[in-house]
């Protein structure tokens, strides 16, 4: 039987960048940006195009960095509620 420290080492486990949600909210509003991006690129002068363009990725780079963040401290918060499990002593049980 495989550890989990082993299928993620081997990469036997799909992580958050090989899947996307399936929920519709998300779906509706990805083919929205899609939609829009295009009218943008259609109407837009080369130069504002580009403007755009590095304002999309900025905040794409800042939703990835809070993103990280986020995970990270929720990782972190739910290996101290296991340490905590593990060092729980039920007073009503016999040791």
């Amino acid at each position: 039987m495989n550890s989990i420290i082993k299928d993620l080492y081997y990469g036997r486990i799909s992580t958050w960048e090989n899947s996307r949600p399936q929920d519709p909210e998300y779906i509706h509003a990805t083919n929205r940006i899609g939609t829009i991006n295009e009218h943008f690129r259609s109407t837009l002068p080369s130069e504002q195009w580009d403007q755009l363009k590095e304002l999309e990725s900025l905040y794409t780079q800042a939703l990835n960095i809070e993103n990280i963040d986020a995970f990270s401290h929720g990782l972190s918060i739910g290996i101290l509620l296991m340490i905590d499990a593990l060092n729980f002593k039920d007073n009503r049980l016999p040791e």
